[in-house]
C-alpha cells in the first residue's frame, strides 16, 4: 500500500502542491471565492492573508497586541480577521483564526528569487489541527478531516 492510499483511507484529503522558483511549496486556493496563491510555511505559527487582500474583501479586522514578520523580524502589525474563509480546492483547512498582515516583505524577497507574489501563508495552526503530512515525493499536502 502506498502513502496516498493509506492516508486517504485514514480520512485525509490531498492538496496538490507545486514548487516556486525558490523551492518553496505553494498551492492555489481561494478566500471567499477569490483566487489566491498560498505558500506552505511550517515555521509560521498562524495562517495569514495579505492585509491588502483582507481590506479588498472587506474582512473585519482587529489589531493584535503581538507583532509579526517572520524570521526577518517581528515589527509588523497583525490583525485577526472575521468573515474570511480559505479553501484549497475542495479542502477547507481548519484555521484557528485567519490573520492578516502586510506581506510586501515576503513578496519582495520572493521576487528577488524570480517568484510570483503570494496572497496567503498556510501555517502551523492548520498543520496541528489536521495532523498534516507533507509528502515531498508526490508534492502533496494531506490534511485529516
Amino acid at each position: 500500500m502506498n502513502l496516498e492510499t493509506f492516508l486517504l483511507q485514514d480520512g485525509y484529503r490531498r492538496v496538490p502542491l507545486s514548487r516556486n522558483p525558490a523551492g518553496h511549496f505553494q498551492t492555489e486556493g481561494a478566500v471567499n471565492g477569490r483566487p489566491v496563491t498560498v505558500i506552505v510555511d511550517t515555521g509560521a505559527g498562524a495562517t495569514i492573508v495579505s492585509l491588502t487582500l483582507a481590506t479588498e474583501l472587506g474582512l473585519g479586522m482587529e489589531r493584535q497586541e503581538t507583532r509579526g514578520g517572520g524570521a526577518g523580524g517581528v515589527t509588523l502589525d497583525v490583525y485577526a480577521t472575521t468573515g474570511g474563509t480559505l479553501t484549497l480546492g475542495d479542502v477547507a483547512p481548519r484555521v484557528r483564526t485567519l490573520m492578516a498582515m502586510d506581506l510586501s516583505h515576503v513578496n519582495e524577497g520572493l521576487a528577488c528569487k524570480g517568484c510570483a507574489p503570494i496572497d496567503a501563508i498556510l501555517g502551523a495552526d492548520v498543520f496541528d489541527a489536521q495532523s498534516a503530512v507533507i509528502d515531498y515525493g508526490s508534492s502533496s499536502l494531506y490534511l485529516k478531516e
